[in-house]
């Protein structure tokens, strides 16, 4: 005998070791002997847990990735930025699979985080495109998106309104993508494509500014009161919409860099975008509490107030 067999003998309790092996055998001999409704209740269970925890959990993405840069398809040579970068980001939120309207049988039915997100990101694209549209002067291809966009984010395939059947959030947003990428095109092939004034810019700044402040209204009532809804989804409805703003401001400051060199608004610019940054940037790694709403509320607040100087600045 070798003195790993010893070393094997000495080591290996024959009683402990028979004991794990009919301590196995019991645990399944209990869950055979079980009746077939409770394993098809313990079955439904494990895979409700599966679906809708960790499938959904794996398809949930409230990521703001700031250096995204719309592509030639909606932003062909000459045309606008920020229409662009609308385009590119409801296209991006489409393409993840839009969540607001989903319904309890797909994985994502159950998701608070990336539905709160995608309905702020609608809210400041749709508040943009509206003002963009006023303020170019009814453009025909801007109507039918802003029109398309009013559209509500829950809205699915079966509603309410006659004839109860079609006209999805997705499908009317896909119009909105469509309509805007034409508008572009046509900005594009005109002869002399031109900036825009002063006051083309103002609006789409107010309109910015007040989709910011609904969402700042509701972070202050949740401040103030944990129990008129999930802190989670109202902090993810704010970075989503922070997320939104803070693009379109990158947009507009290519669209309109001669008008905002020349009413020396480029440092102010700076600022409303890095508080916008910090907004939609931070995600609580475990969960969302008082502190983390304070905090955001008053980056939200910095942005606000410096929309609103730019705004002024562009009035004079």
């Amino acid at each position: 005998m070798g003195i790993f067999d010893i070393f094997r003998r000495q080591t290996v309790n024959p009683v402990t070791a028979a004991s794990a092996d009919a301590s196995g055998t019991n645990l399944i001999g209990r869950f055979t002997a079980m009746p077939r409704w409770m394993l098809l209740i313990l079955g439904a269970f494990f895979a409700a847990i599966l679906y809708w925890g960790v499938l959904g959990s794996l398809l949930s993405d409230t990521r703001a990735d700031l250096t995204v840069r719309p592509d030639t398809t909606v932003l062909p040579p000459g045309g606008s930025v920020a229409v662009a970068t609308a385009a590119m980001l409801l296209d991006r939120a489409l393409d993840k699979g839009w969540t607001p309207n989903d319904s309890l049988l797909r994985p994502t039915g159950l998701l608070e985080d990336m539905p709160a997100f995608q309905r702020g990101q609608h809210s400041a694209i749709s508040a943009f495109v509206s003002s963009f549209d006023q303020g170019v002067g009814g453009d025909p291809e801007l109507s039918e998106a802003a029109e398309a966009l009013k559209t509500a984010p829950d809205r699915g395939w079966l509603h309410s309104d006659f004839p109860f059947i079609g006209g999805s959030a997705e499908g009317r947003y896909r119009d909105a993508v469509d309509a805007l990428a034409r508008y572009n095109r046509a900005v594009a092939e005109s002869e002399a494509p031109e900036e825009g004034d002063a006051r083309e810019l103002r609006l789409a700044l107010l309109s910015l500014h007040a989709a910011l402040g609904e969402e700042a209204g509701a972070v202050d009532r949740m401040i103030d009161d944990s129990r008129v809804g999930s802190a989670d989804a109202q902090y993810n409805e704010v970075r989503g919409a922070a997320y939104a703003a803070a693009m379109l401001m990158r947009g507009l400051r290519e669209d309109f860099g001669t008008t905002i060199g020349q009413r020396q608004l480029a440092a102010t610019w700076a600022e409303t975008t890095e508080a916008l940054d910090a907004v939609s940037e931070k995600r609580p790694t475990f969960g969302v509490g008082r502190q983390d709403l304070v905090e955001q509320g008053y980056f939200l607040m910095r942005g606000r107030e410096s929309l609103r100087t730019l705004a002024a600045g562009l009035a004079r």
